[in-house]
């Protein structure tokens, strides 16, 4: 089959269609290029005005918090004490300190010694709040660890000292009812120690209905096994006026922060 050559008109009539339509795509190829660099020039303002908006939502956020942190531990109720020494021979002579009748490893709650003056020493407290009560000294022994020819023969307990800041007009029946009915941790304020050192330790607090709200700090001392005796089964803490040493202790004042849960 034999073909026709082109004239040259028609060549460049066909040079000049290829040319157009070249020029149409690149026209279309530039708009789109155009289009899309507007729309990612776009896409970066909003992202960084997102940004610009997030970080300054963040700083407010941030000031905010440190505001209210600040504001939160500057509002305290504080309870002031004499700093007097309070050992359990003082309390037992001076005080009434009886052991618990329905557990001898513990004594009764009593209102921690104020040296007769009330100035500083109540407060209207926010229960299940935040509470710490800074001591002067604290200390607890051993009294097992000198005995000879053995030790912890006789006596194989060690006392320490607990706190609770309740009504001031609770019994000692009562504040181990609401212990027990809020599930009150006691132990967390438990204190006392060979070094006689001062601490700063969380305690509860707590308000018993149908009491008036003015309260103050109570102390018990309770028996736990000595360290030193751990090792040797079967024993069980004993009777805390009679054994695990003459602890004692000087407070020098209860901070509550009533816009801080416990």
């Amino acid at each position: 089959m034999s073909t026709q050559a082109k004239t040259l008109e028609q060549l460049i009539t066909e040079l000049h269609t290829t040319n157009g339509e070249l020029i149409i795509a690149n026209n279309d190829l530039t708009n789109t290029v155009v289009n899309k660099t507007g729309e990612i020039d776009a896409a970066v303002t909003k992202a960084q005005a997102d940004v610009s908006a997030a970080i300054a939502a963040g700083d407010s956020r941030i000031q905010k918090a440190i505001n209210d942190f600040a504001q939160s531990h500057a509002d305290m109720r504080i309870n002031y004490y004499d700093r007097k020494l309070h050992s359990k021979r003082t309390l037992i002579e001076d005080n009434g300190l009886v052991a618990d009748p329905n557990d001898e490893t513990r004594s009764n709650w009593i209102r921690v010694p104020n040296g007769g003056a009330w100035t500083g020493y109540n407060t209207y407290p926010a229960a299940k709040k935040l509470t710490k009560v800074h001591t002067v000294s604290g200390y607890s022994y051993e009294p097992g660890y000198y005995e000879s020819p053995e030790q912890y023969t006789a006596d194989w307990s060690c006392t320490f000292m607990q706190f609770i800041l309740t009504n001031e007009s609770a019994t000692s029946e009562q504040i181990n009812d609401n212990i027990a009915s809020q599930g009150a941790n006691v132990d967390q304020s438990k204190m006392g120690g060979w070094w006689n050192g001062s601490l700063v330790t969380g305690i509860p607090c707590m308000n018993i209905a149908g009491l008036h709200p003015y309260s103050c700090l109570f102390v018990r001392l309770v028996n736990v096994v000595a360290n030193g005796a751990s090792d040797r089964p079967g024993l069980l803490p004993q009777n805390v006026l009679q054994f695990g040493g003459n602890c004692n202790f000087s407070i020098d004042r209860v901070v509550n922060y009533p816009n801080i849960s416990e």
